[in-house]
């Protein structure tokens, strides 16, 4: 077949194999090279150097002291966004112009000192110079534009955060002051209500003062009749009182007289007291000797019991004693001796007893002495008090005597004071009514006063409570800095700029590569002989279509292991690269077998035109008009689609519709590259319909 006759034509030439072997890597060095070159270049601000030149002086605003430049430095050195260098002026200025830094930031030496004029009639905003060389590098100013935003917005953070710390700390004081004002308010309410309540106390009072003088004027008559008795009866008094003292005087010689008795009374019955102890020790004694007779008696009368016993037993013992009358008189004695002892028993016991009997009478009446010894004593002691008192009596009575007469002075007196009161009394009552009246208006202006004062405590009270309500902690302020956040939601997530980047730059790579293989690759005459237009065009495709693929291929796995691309689904992503590149192969082999050179010259012109319209950079809102109107045709539009939902791993579904138009476009031009090729064959075929080695 004519396929092997390209093969082996290819293979006769070292240059042309390794110009096949070389086209194998040029979809790699654009995508891979552009894509690797714009990777994650945002990732690696870190290491732009950025000058920052801190010349703020710091200010004081209410008392307290700001420095917004060493705040922002401070967090500029907490957040690496920019590989930040903190140095002079002039070495920032000489370090951008020698390209050592590709930018600077100026914090001015009035920088706090602006931010303290929110408070005056014209305020000055706080600035902070930006330098950048447009000419040297233009991204470096999109970049430092960003970075200038960023530090707008943290130096207005900080400076916001000292305004709402000095206005919350206002507000605190406030609320203190406001609350004092409550307290004052309320308790100048409670003074007035009580001083309202008062003043109608006050008139009530007035009013009855005003009656009761009238009244006391007519009670002032009566009052004075009875100051005439009054005194008439105090001199009475005073003659009784005289008496008084008199007699006690006499009272108090008789009391001198019975305490010299009680005392002599007092001798006697201690004495008493002396010999009734003396005779209880005597019949004591006397009770002790009865005892002893007593016990004396009883041996006495055993003794005797015993002495009759024997004789009478020594009688019946020996016979012919009863005619013996020594014997029977002995016996006899001893009997009556027997018997005289029991009485003797008897008497003694008697004796004991009542000598017992005795000593206790004697010992109650020597207790009773004592006792009576200790009442007169008492009594002499008491009298002696009483003859105290009854001087104490007179004297007073005296004193008496004298004050009764100072009382009836005292009352003659008191009944012209009396008469002199009710002339006064008459005024007072005049004035009471007027004073009556006015503290009646006195009580309605404290009625109104009490109102609004608690009007004016309340409405203290609750700008008080509101003012508290308000929270001053670094919390609040950072919310009073920063009220709005912004949240981002990202419906599919894209890790770097080269990934982004990724579709637009592989698309056009592949588009590169298949351009670039059409210079080495022979598309329009054939190696040998063939036989009609279909095999021509096999011949080509099968000798194009596997050098494309090596080429896809080979820059999709350098892209997945090299780079490390992410991609959901790899042999999906395979396949996606693989309809894109056949595609753009379809599309420029029609244009080159048709044209050759200048098919190769619309092939560049086609590029360049997708690359302007295909929205692979830029959204296609932002577009002109004109290139709005032609993106839906291009291409490499719905490759870059297809390319964008395969990486962010869209289902099948979803890209299924951008391949299919570029389905669309490959099977329109393989159609119309076949129909080239047999309208070529019908024009340069013989008789026996075979091309030879001829160029189309």
């Amino acid at each position: 077949m004519t396929i092997f006759a390209e093969f082996r034509r290819l293979s006769r030439s070292r240059m042309a194999m390794l110009s096949v072997a070389g086209l194998l890597f040029i979809p790699l060095m654009y995508s891979g090279m552009l894509i690797g070159a714009f990777w994650d270049p945002y990732g690696k601000l870190d290491q732009l150097p950025v000058a920052v030149v801190n010349q703020d002086a710091g200010a004081v605003m209410d008392g307290t002291t700001i420095k917004a430049g060493n705040e922002l430095t401070d967090k500029l050195r907490e957040q690496p966004d920019f590989k930040w260098v903190f140095t002079k002026e002039s070495d920032a200025m000489q370090g951008l112009q020698e390209h050592r830094y590709a930018m600077a930031f100026v914090i001015p030496r009035d920088f706090s000192e602006r931010t303290t004029t929110l408070k005056n009639e014209t305020p000055k905003p706080a600035q902070i110079q930006y330098y950048v060389d447009d000419g040297w590098n233009y991204l470096n100013s999109r970049i430092g534009a960003e970075a200038a935003s960023r530090l707008k917005e943290e130096a207005s953070r900080s400076v916001t955060k000292a305004y709402a710390q000095a206005v919350m700390g206002s507000v605190s004081q406030a609320a203190d002051g406001l609350k004092q004002a409550g307290d004052g308010a309320a308790k100048l309410a409670d003074g007035a209500k009580a001083a309202s309540e008062g003043a109608q106390r006050l008139h009530d009072n007035l009013a009855k003062l005003s009656n009761g003088t009238l009244s006391l004027e007519q009670g002032l008559g009566k009052l004075k009749d009875g100051s005439v008795k009054v005194a008439d009866g105090s001199h009475q008094v005073s003659v009784g009182s005289a008496s008084l003292a008199d007699g006690l005087n006499r009272l108090s010689d008789a009391q001198t007289k019975l305490a010299q008795g009680a005392a002599k009374s007092q001798a006697g019955a201690a004495q008493l007291a002396d010999g009734t102890t003396k005779l209880k020790s005597s019949a004591d004694a006397l009770a002790a000797g009865a005892g002893q007779v007593n016990s004396g008696s009883q041996s006495v009368s055993a003794g005797a019991d015993q002495l009759a016993q024997g004789l009478a037993q020594y009688a019946k013992a020996h016979g012919g004693m009863a005619d013996d009358a020594a014997f029977q008189k002995l016996l006899s004695a001893a009997q009556q001796l027997a018997a005289g002892g029991g009485k003797l028993q008897q008497g003694a016991g008697s004796l004991q007893s009542g000598a017992e009997q005795a000593a206790a009478a004697q010992g109650k009446s020597a207790a009773g002495a004592e006792q009576l010894a200790q009442g007169l004593q008492g009594l002499s002691d008491g009298l002696g008090q009483f003859g105290g008192k009854l001087s104490e009596s007179a004297t007073g009575a005296n004193h008496l005597a004298d004050g009764t007469k100072q009382l009836a002075t005292g009352a003659d007196q008191l009944r012209d004071g009396i008469g002199s009161a009710g002339q006064g009394f008459r005024m007072v009552q005049g004035g009471t009514a007027k004073l009556s009246g006015g503290s009646g208006d006195l009580a309605g202006g404290l009625v109104k006063l009490t109102d609004g004062s608690q009007e004016l405590s309340g409405k203290l009270n609750n700008a008080t409570r509101d003012a508290g309500k308000l929270s001053t902690g670094d919390k609040q302020t950072d919310m009073f800095a920063s009220p709005v956040s912004v949240a981002e939601h990202k419906l599919t997530g894209v890790p770097n700029y080269g990934t982004g980047m990724t579709p637009y730059f592989l698309s056009l790579g592949l588009y590169v590569g298949v351009l670039l293989s059409t210079v080495i690759l022979p598309l329009r005459d054939a190696a040998g002989g063939v036989r009609g237009g279909i095999r021509w065009y096999l011949s080509k495709v099968l000798l194009f279509a596997p050098l494309v693929l090596f080429q896809t291929v080979l820059a999709d796995t350098v892209l997945l292991l090299g780079l490390g691309l992410k991609v959901p689904h790899v042999w999906a992503f395979y396949g996606v690269t693989a309809v894109i590149a056949l595609t753009f192969m379809t599309i420029l082999q029609f244009l080159i077998s048709l044209a050759d050179q200048i098919g190769r010259f619309l092939g560049v012109m086609l590029l360049t035109l997708q690359l302007a319209s295909s929205a692979g950079t830029y959204p296609v809102e932002l577009l002109p008009a004109w290139l709005q109107a032609v993106n839906p045709w291009m291409p490499m539009t719905h490759a870059i689609q297809a390319l964008r939902l395969v990486i962010e791993g869209a289902p099948a579904s979803e890209f299924r519709s951008p391949l299919l138009v570029l389905a669309a476009y490959a099977a329109v031009f393989v159609a119309l590259t076949v129909a080239y090729f047999l309208i070529a064959v019908r024009k340069i075929t013989g008789p026996d319909r075979t091309v030879s080695a001829v160029t189309a």
